[in-house]
């Protein structure tokens, strides 16, 4: 645990109302362990891994299960034997699985409902539920889950229910894969299942004509830009588990974090890796962009190479932030020690400026300014120093100058904010 504090009344005050429009609402934190997990893999879409920790080693999946349960939901949608508008009668069995949103045994809900229930609020009675339903019985649904994962190549996948739930709760085996097979599954859920990000976007929706309202376990939703998926999941003997997904400018990544003893640290470590992936610019090393050659009319600005930062020292890497002391230096940095001075001396600043130049692209020999596309502002007592990394899309050319090119990363250090680049 980290070192306990105090903070004077008027102090608190003023930190509590300090808005950061970071690429993280978890910024990072004095007490947040990013070495909480048990395995670890990070690549992009297309395969390409650029860094594993344990990731053949076989663990309890939890709720990360009901991507499998979704998908095999997903294919009968598609096969045109069930539709999304069908009406599931709601058995005694499925309503009383426990940790889910509220289902009424005999009473009729749609696949719609049960499927954003699974995905979004990750209820264990949806997803038994929506086995009973699509297989027949669950004993057929799970078989019907294996079967589709060794039709994959996922040989580490072994499902024993529709929902994850440990063996204490149903008396049959432990879910379980690694890390690999996950990163896979993901890619497929991404490449041809573009129905399921639709549902796990979402931080909430409705089901039950607007009767429930459910909530994703997912809390980078709109705290991280770009996340839209995939899954969480949590049991004692599995730890916090999570696949992400995350797409910026066209460029998707995948994370798997399996085991940590804390989802305030799954969640750090997720931020940090999918924080790293975009400021190191992996989606275009991967992608074997030409850094040497101007971009034409008809190529993207290819690389870091084209682009000069302007009024800022780039970095092609994103700090990690020390953990040490950190609510020390926070304070320091943004608060005066003394709360009669706090009070009086922080103020409301542009931090980031949308009419300040953060980079110029150079296009057939042309250059253009890269703005960011709205003010950052906080309340604090000065300004801090940003450094810049940027992150242009494919496919940007002199047509582009108005338009969204592609985000910014700005870091002091300790906290970090990000952004979209419109070219002018």
């Amino acid at each position: 645990m980290g070192k306990k504090v105090k903070i004077g009344r008027k102090s608190k005050k003023l930190l509590f109302s300090m808005v950061f429009l970071a690429i993280s609402a978890f910024s990072f934190a004095d007490g947040e362990d990013y070495q909480d997990y048990k395995a670890l893999l990070i690549g992009d879409v297309n395969g390409n891994i650029i860094k594993e920790d344990n990731s053949s080693d076989v663990r309890p999946l939890a709720s990360v299960t009901k991507i499998m349960t979704s998908i095999l939901t997903l294919d009968k949608i598609k096969s045109g034997m069930i539709s999304y508008d069908d009406k599931v009668t709601v058995s005694s069995k499925a309503a009383s699985v426990p940790y889910g949103i509220k289902l009424t045994a005999g009473k009729q809900y749609t696949v719609r409902d049960l499927l954003k229930a699974t995905i979004i609020k990750s209820s264990n009675n949806a997803a038994y539920a929506l086995a009973e339903y699509v297989g027949g019985n669950v004993p057929n649904f799970v078989q019907s889950m294996n079967e589709k994962a060794r039709s994959y190549g996922l040989e580490s996948l072994r499902y024993c229910s529709p929902h994850g739930l440990p063996p204490s709760y149903t008396g049959s085996c432990m879910d379980q894969g690694n890390a690999k097979d996950l990163y896979k599954l993901a890619q497929i859920t991404v490449k041809d299942y573009s129905e399921y990000l639709n549902f796990s976007k979402n931080k909430t929706d409705y089901v039950d004509n607007g009767n429930t309202k459910v909530t994703s376990t997912n809390s980078l939703l709109g705290n991280v830009l770009g996340v839209d998926g995939i899954k969480t999941g949590y049991h004692n003997a599995a730890g916090s588990n999570i696949v992400l997904t995350a797409d910026r400018g066209g460029e998707r990544m995948i994370a798997v974090i399996l085991g940590s003893n804390r989802a305030k640290d799954r969640n750090a470590i997720g931020t940090k890796e999918i924080n790293d992936y975009y400021a190191n610019g992996y989606a275009r090393k991967n992608k074997n962009y030409n850094t040497n050659n101007v971009a034409s009319a008809t190529h993207a600005v290819d690389s870091y190479d084209n682009i000069e930062t302007y009024n800022a020292n780039t970095s092609k890497e994103t700090k990690e932030p020390k953990k040490d002391n950190f609510i020390n230096k926070f304070l320091n940095k943004f608060v005066k020690k003394n709360d009669s001075d706090s009070e009086s001396s922080a103020k409301k600043m542009k931090i980031i400026n949308k009419n300040d130049v953060i980079a110029i692209a150079t296009i057939e020999n042309e250059k253009y300014n890269l703005y960011p596309s709205r003010d950052v502002e906080i309340t604090a007592t000065q300004r801090p120093n940003l450094k810049y990394t940027v992150n242009i899309n494919s496919g940007v050319s002199k047509n582009s100058k108005g338009k969204i090119v592609g985000t910014y990363v700005a870091t002091d250090g300790t906290l970090t904010y990000s952004g979209e680049l419109i070219m002018k």
